[in-house]
């Protein structure tokens, strides 16, 4: 359990945990609204591409990313909060990218496909404690 004071503090912890990828992770982000995911998402995708300004793709759902790394050359990250069903979900083809040895994939609002996401991943649930305190918890299913 990570407690977070402020999205810095947040995207820093993303950026921090990137450090252990290897290639091949599935981060599944669950959290309601303004709870950190897209500022953790950012640290991460900051770890590998640290002068990419990284926006966030509400609006055009998935957005990819393709850092010069030995291990990972490719970062998926994806915002699932403007979709309504599995089926919009798997029109995406996200599930192609997943588990394989050179992504690393990230959902925000993973709770919108529980059946689409594979055995092998990390959960991380954000918590609102107060206006800028979160509460990260990390379980690997």
């Amino acid at each position: 359990m990570f407690t977070t004071k402020s999205q810095k503090e947040t995207f820093s912890l993303g950026k921090k945990i990137a450090g252990s990828f290897s290639g091949g992770e599935v981060l599944a982000l669950f959290g309601e609204l303004g709870a950190g995911k897209t500022s953790f998402a950012k640290g991460v995708i900051n770890y590998f591409l640290p002068r990419k300004r990284v926006i966030s793709p509400t609006f055009i759902i998935v957005r990819h990313y393709h850092p010069n790394s030995n291990a990972i050359n490719h970062l998926v990250h994806a915002d699932l909060y403007r979709l309504n069903n599995e089926q919009e979900i798997d029109g995406l083809g996200l599930t192609e990218f997943m588990n394989n040895e050179s992504t690393v994939v990230l959902i925000e609002w993973a709770d919108k496909m529980p059946h689409l996401l594979p055995a092998k991943r990390q959960d991380i649930f954000f918590e609102i404690v107060s206006d800028t305190v979160r509460k990260i918890k990390i379980v690997s299913p």
